[in-house]
């Protein structure tokens, strides 16, 4: 398999999430600097298609989750983004929740989500580098352990 189909897997696990990204790129065995760019490419596409479909999304969201529901957990979430700003939740939650979560919980909660999806993105791109160049070294060592 050549160098480009390797990037296309890892761009098209990287729409899916962070967590799918990573491991597809090590597991082809690609740097981890293109593993951890095309996983981030790929997630901010999805985040990218999410926000464009704006308010007809965030209502789809609404009616599917139910109002009460929503409502419930956004007193949690509201201390949440009160306590850290769009900045802490754009850096942190697209790692730990991933992207998908993060913009859909941002589309749904703030008001101002032009500033947060950038803020996202960023996050984005620096926990897929991050978890790529933390999870390579890992895999390679258990893998050589192991076989």
């Amino acid at each position: 398999m050549g160098e480009l189909e390797k990037f296309v897997i890892v761009y098209l696990a990287g729409v899916t999430g962070i967590w799918k990204g990573i491991p597809v790129g090590i597991g082809l065995k690609l740097v981890p600097i293109y593993t951890g760019l095309y996983t981030a490419l790929g997630s901010i596409t999805t985040v990218l298609i999410l926000f464009f479909a704006g308010d007809s999304f965030k209502n789809w969201i609404m009616k599917l989750y139910g109002e009460k529901r929503i409502a419930r957990k956004k007193g949690k979430f509201s201390r949440f983004a009160n306590r850290y700003g769009p900045w802490g939740l754009g850096l942190i939650t697209s790692g730990l929740l991933g992207p998908i979560t993060s913009v859909l919980l941002g589309l749904v909660f703030f008001t101002n989500t032009k500033k947060f999806v950038v803020i996202l993105m960023a996050g984005i791109l620096i926990w897929s580098v991050i978890l790529a160049y933390i999870f390579s070294p890992i895999v390679e060592l258990i893998t050589n352990f192991a076989f």
